[in-house]
């Protein structure tokens, strides 16, 4: 439990102390070494800094309360005009941030600049056919679980290296299994699925632990669980021994398994919500009404198809031009019958396409010919800019997971 603003004494060594015992090496280093260098430039013990924030959270001044928002803005310059990278500046902040947090004292009102980063070219991400040559190379039990849970799940190793026996789905319903769990990064539920080639690899390999009294699924050789690094080392292991080439400037881990599930879902047009949900990332309330069980399955079961580390399924048979062509042209005299039959329907997407950045950024002459375009015409602009905006959506998720570390 944090403390809280009632505490009368509490330090920067508390927060360490439940960093070391709850989190990462990797996360207890890195938010270590951040408040470290803001106490740094600040010309203040990080004890003092703390001190200094709790009075301006306690002020009635607007302007004292956000001083330290300021001071991380500089902070951030100053760590840029220093050398540093965008992100190395950017990772450098959030173990502040976490402090002010952990203590309930949160800093609200940050720039974009702040949060801002750059793709990272360090992470190697196998393709599917690299994943199934380790795979097929691994010859324990274990490594094989952890490839294929891996790539079913795309979760931070944080919440997978710590995964219970306890907590595991009944693995005798059909595949694919709903697997829920509450993220420990952002607190939110995963609503994750375990394919049937999962589940295999899980009850043969849950027989081998089951008098095993650590409760840990992959346990270490104490009371605790396998720690990220040891499964880091054992795909790096696999990829060496499959010859899957990792450039001398690249670095394999398991948080390849969540940018590669995270692409199939872009490549495949996965509404980016549903993907969140899949892989646990928080989504906005409103649009959690509308994404229901049975569409998080579904998007699974398309994306695991591309996954699947064994024998793939038989594809269908694609579509000649012609065929093709006729389903287009029925579709497009559907959307005209319902454009006739509702006017209110009409009415409401011209309201969209008033609306959407198409049509704010053309000039008047592309506005006078979008607003003449015919209903089917505009239905399909907007299902263009919402893949756009989804497409971006993505890249932006791809690439805030690409920069992340073990947490």
């Amino acid at each position: 439990m944090c403390k809280t603003l009632m505490t009368t004494q509490y330090t920067v060594e508390d927060f360490l102390d439940y960093l070391e015992k709850s989190k990462s090496k990797n996360t207890y280093k890195s938010y270590k070494r951040s408040i470290a260098l803001f106490s740094e430039y600040f010309d203040k013990t990080p004890n003092e800094v703390l001190k200094l924030r709790r009075q301006d959270w306690k002020s009635d001044d607007l302007h004292q309360k956000r001083r330290f928002a300021r001071e991380i803005e500089k902070f951030h310059r100053w760590m840029i005009n220093k050398g540093y990278t965008i992100n190395s500046a950017r990772a450098n902040t959030i173990g502040v941030l976490q402090l002010f947090r952990y203590f309930e004292m949160p800093l609200t009102t940050l720039s974009d600049e702040i949060k801002r980063t750059t793709v990272t070219t360090k992470d190697f991400v196998p393709r599917v056919e690299q994943y199934r040559l380790m795979f097929k190379v691994a010859d324990d039990l274990r490594s094989r679980l952890i490839i294929s849970m891996g790539i079913d799940l795309g979760w931070r190793i944080g919440d997978f290296a710590k995964l219970r026996k306890d907590i595991l789905p009944d693995l005798e319903q059909d595949a694919p299994i709903l697997f829920e769990l509450i993220t420990e990064k952002e607190n939110v539920i995963a609503k994750s699925f375990l394919s049937q080639e999962t589940v295999d690899l899980l009850k043969v390999y849950l027989a081998t632990v089951k008098d095993n009294p650590n409760p840990y699924l992959f346990p270490s050789n104490k009371e605790g669980y396998f720690d990220p690094e040891s499964i880091n080392r054992i795909l790096r292991k696999l990829a060496a021994k499959a010859n899957v080439m990792i450039p001398k400037t690249k670095r394999l881990r398991f948080h390849a398994f969540r940018k590669r599930f995270l692409s199939e879902c872009a490549n495949l047009r996965v509404d980016v919500n549903t993907a969140k949900i899949l892989v646990g990332k928080s989504v906005s309330k409103d649009m959690l009404t509308y994404l229901s069980e049975v569409e998080h399955r579904e998007a699974f079961i398309r994306v695991q198809q591309r996954l699947r580390l064994t024998a793939t399924p038989m594809r269908k048979r694609r579509e000649n031009a012609t065929e093709l062509e006729n389903r287009l042209e029925l579709l497009e005299t559907k959307l005209t019958i319902i454009g006739s039959l509702d006017p209110d329907l009409v009415r409401r997407v011209n309201a969209l396409i008033e609306k959407s950045d198409a049509f704010e950024s053309a000039d008047s002459q592309w506005k006078t010919k979008i607003k003449d375009m015919a209903f089917n015409e505009k239905l399909s602009l907007l299902a263009k800019e919402k893949l756009r905006k989804q497409q971006e959506e993505y890249k932006k998720l791809i690439e805030e997971n690409n920069n992340n570390n073990n947490h």
